[in-house]
């Protein structure tokens, strides 16, 4: 049995309509021998420590942005033991805001080689290309979302998902192998038809698919 563990939701996100992408995703994974849990920031120490065939992170770090003091809920504990579970052999995808919020310099974006930077205010027509530059086609799908602009470090990782809108061009999805694990990002998508979308469906799917692959039973 694989299992999943998910820590989803924040301020601007919101945990039931996550919930309802990432089951859509699981469903099209088609793979009975899934077993999916959601946690809370709170529980990822002592979950990270059964050792999970995955952890979804799609949380933002900041717990309260709006506030004068904020609190962020990565801890410099919590940050190297993220990074000791995939060099062990875990893996883990950052969805969306599971990139946002982050010190560039912590331990975790450093093993995800990229983080949110900014993006434009309110919801945009985006194109996802499966192929760079590739701006119509069969390899490419359209749908209103906030389209993430990243950081990423594409010489030592695959990008394998691109964004463009009326704001330019951006990076919306990566992956490479850590120590024993593997890493992945995947930036859409912001609201719940977003997430329903089929082609998110599908490519989260096939995201998880590559992750959970070396023990998939």
């Amino acid at each position: 049995m694989v299992k999943i563990v998910a820590l989803l939701g924040d301020y601007w996100h919101d945990a039931d309509e996550a919930k309802a992408g990432l089951e859509a995703a699981i469903e099209c994974l088609g793979n009975k021998n899934v077993t999916l849990y959601y946690i809370t920031h709170e529980e990822v120490s002592k979950v990270l420590d059964e050792k999970p065939d995955l952890f979804i992170n799609a949380k933002m770090d900041q717990l309260n942005p709006k506030d004068e003091r904020v609190y962020t809920w990565l801890t410099d504990e919590l940050d190297k033991k993220i990074v000791h579970y995939v060099e062990d052999g875990g893996n883990v995808l950052a969805w969306h805001a599971g990139s946002a919020g982050y010190d560039p310099n912590s331990n975790y974006i450093q093993m995800l080689r990229g983080y949110f930077d900014y993006h434009p205010p309110g919801l945009q027509d985006v194109t996802y290309m499966l192929k760079e530059n590739e701006k119509s086609g069969e390899n490419t799908f359209s749908f209103s979302d906030e389209q993430y602009f990243v950081k990423c470090d594409t010489a030592n990782t695959e990008v394998d998902l691109w964004s463009t809108g009326v704001d330019g061009d951006s990076i919306a999805g990566w992956k490479h192998f850590y120590g024993k694990g593997r890493v992945c990002s995947f930036t859409p998508a912001h609201t719940k038809d977003g997430m329903l979308n089929e082609n998110v469906s599908r490519l989260l799917a096939e995201k998880i698919h590559w992750m959970i692959s070396k023990i998939d039973r």
